[in-house]
């Protein structure tokens, strides 16, 4: 159960953007697009790569509760063996969303990737401070 939860019960808002489509809402005053989307081709980068424990370094510290290291490696492998090995970045967006729950507003960098067998998407969600919320990969 504790891989499912990974990132994505560390921060409702995530499971919020699992259900609805990216619509390109702007990002919260004070988050630049740029900054956003560099810091999530990093975080994809680091996925791909094996990354696990830099990852797991990035996150904000109510996300760290919730996750470890082996989480993030067992929600990626599981994703991975799916969806092939990293070839390109095909689009990406920065989106505005905000927690329904707490109205706490946040950044996401929205990645679509093509892999060796499936294309995925990756999610990589930033506080107004742009500390790691969380991450949803999702292969398609």
């Amino acid at each position: 159960m504790k891989k499912i939860i990974l990132l994505l019960a560390v921060v409702p808002a995530l499971l919020l953007l699992s259900g609805c489509k990216v619509s390109g809402n702007p990002l919260p005053q004070g988050m630049e697009e740029e900054r956003v989307l560099d810091q999530g081709r990093e975080v994809v980068a680091l996925l791909n790569g094996g990354g696990w424990q830099e990852v797991y370094d990035l996150l904000r510290e109510d996300a760290k509760e919730t996750s470890s290291p082996e989480a993030i490696q067992s929600y990626m492998e599981e994703r991975l063996d799916k969806a092939g090995a990293y070839r390109s970045e095909k689009e990406a967006m920065a989106t505005g969303q905000a927690i329904k729950a707490t109205g706490e507003e946040y950044g996401t960098a929205v990645l679509y990737c093509k892999h060796e067998k499936k294309s995925v998407m990756y999610r990589v969600a930033y506080s107004l401070d742009m500390e790691l919320m969380g991450v949803e990969v999702k292969v398609r």
